[in-house]
């Protein structure tokens, strides 16, 4: 196997990280929002999020994982984090875009509150299915983790589902522990956080 590649996200891998941030997406949700959309019109719409600067999505906060395939650099994984006290004002453009564009003009993600001031938080990750288990979850994790701490954060969080014991397995073994629940779209989500020194 190619050797796998860890760097900061460019504004022209936004359509591979759109692709793979969806992985982690509650697509039905998203889509149960309004009959129009699918899911080809929500990836692109998630790749407009990621190519913009000032996004919970953006380019801007993600790290990627790449390797080399047919002489060309492919993004096979992706992770965005954010300093959690922005997250309102990050999220505000993508809340104003649903609401300008479905007609559910009162979505769900409007009141979903993933983290807050205190925390670096762990948004939205993906490994292409044909890469997973090279440990490149565990890799583009150690990077986002890495930029939390040289951004003088001490805590770094995220919300894993109930139902995903194997994406807690790996937060367990990067030394997350469980603080507590949150709702997400009326599912449980567990919050675990990592003290970084």
């Amino acid at each position: 196997m190619e050797p796998i590649t860890i760097r900061d996200a460019r504004k022209e891998d936004a359509s591979d990280i759109a692709r793979l941030f969806m992985m982690a997406w509650p697509v039905e949700e998203f889509l149960a929002m309004d009959p129009s959309l699918t899911e080809e019109g929500l990836c692109s719409r998630i790749r407009r999020y990621v190519e913009a600067g000032d996004t919970l999505y953006s380019y801007v906060n993600t790290v990627v994982a790449t390797v080399m395939h047919d002489g060309a650099e492919k993004v096979v994984g992706a992770l965005n984090g954010y300093d959690g006290a922005l997250y309102e004002e990050l999220k505000r453009p993508i809340t104003d875009d649903f609401r300008n564009s479905f007609q559910d003009s009162g979505n769900d993600f409007s009141k979903v509150k993933e983290t807050e001031a205190g925390e670096f938080y762990l948004d939205s990750a993906g490994v292409d299915p044909s890469m997973r288990s090279h440990g490149i979850g565990s890799r583009l994790f150690e990077a986002a983790i890495a930029r939390a701490k040289s951004q003088g954060f001490t805590t770094v969080g995220l919300i894993v589902d109930v139902d995903k014991p194997k994406a807690e397995a790996l937060y367990l073994r990067l030394g997350f522990v469980n603080k507590g629940y949150k709702d997400f779209f009326g599912h449980a989500m567990k919050h675990m956080q990592l003290e970084v020194k």
